[in-house]
C-alpha cells in the first residue's frame, strides 16, 4: 500500500495528522478569513479543511481526560432523574388572563398575583 493511498473507510486518522489538523483549525479561526481564503492561501484542499473540522467538532463534543484514546468507549451514560408528572392548574380571571399554577406554588404568592392582575380574591 502506497504512502499516499487514501485511508480505508472507518480507519483512524493518524494522531500526528489530527493534531496538525486541530492546529490548522485554531490558526483559522484566528485569522478571520473565509475558508474558501484561508484553505487556499494554505494550500489545502476546501473538501478535506470541512471533513476534518467536521471530524475534530464531533470529537470534541463529548470531553475526554487528557490522554484517553479515541477508540469508540462505547456509550457513555449519565444519571438523570425523572419528576413525578403533575398537571399545573389553570385559573382563568375575568379579564381573560389565564394563570398556570403548578403544583407546590406559593399559596401566598397566587394570592398576591390574582389581585394584582384583577380577580377575585382567593
Amino acid at each position: 500500500m502506497s504512502a499516499f493511498a487514501p485511508s480505508r473507510p472507518g480507519r483512524r486518522p493518524d494522531p500526528t495528522l489530527r493534531s496538525l489538523w486541530k492546529k490548522r483549525l485554531r490558526h483559522f479561526e484566528q485569522s478571520g478569513q473565509p475558508a474558501s481564503t484561508f484553505c487556499s492561501e494554505q494550500g489545502l484542499s476546501l473538501p478535506s479543511f470541512y471533513a476534518w473540522r467536521r471530524r475534530l467538532h464531533c470529537s470534541h463534543s463529548v470531553s475526554r481526560p487528557v490522554g484517553a484514546a479515541d477508540a469508540a468507549d462505547g456509550p457513555r451514560f449519565v444519571p438523570i432523574k425523572l419528576l413525578p408528572a403533575s398537571t399545573p392548574v389553570e385559573l382563568v380571571l375575568p379579564t381573560g388572563t389565564v394563570v398556570r399554577v403548578p403544583p407546590g406554588c406559593d399559596l401566598a404568592f397566587v394570592r398576591s398575583l390574582v389581585e394584582s392582575l384583577g380577580g377575585a380574591p382567593c
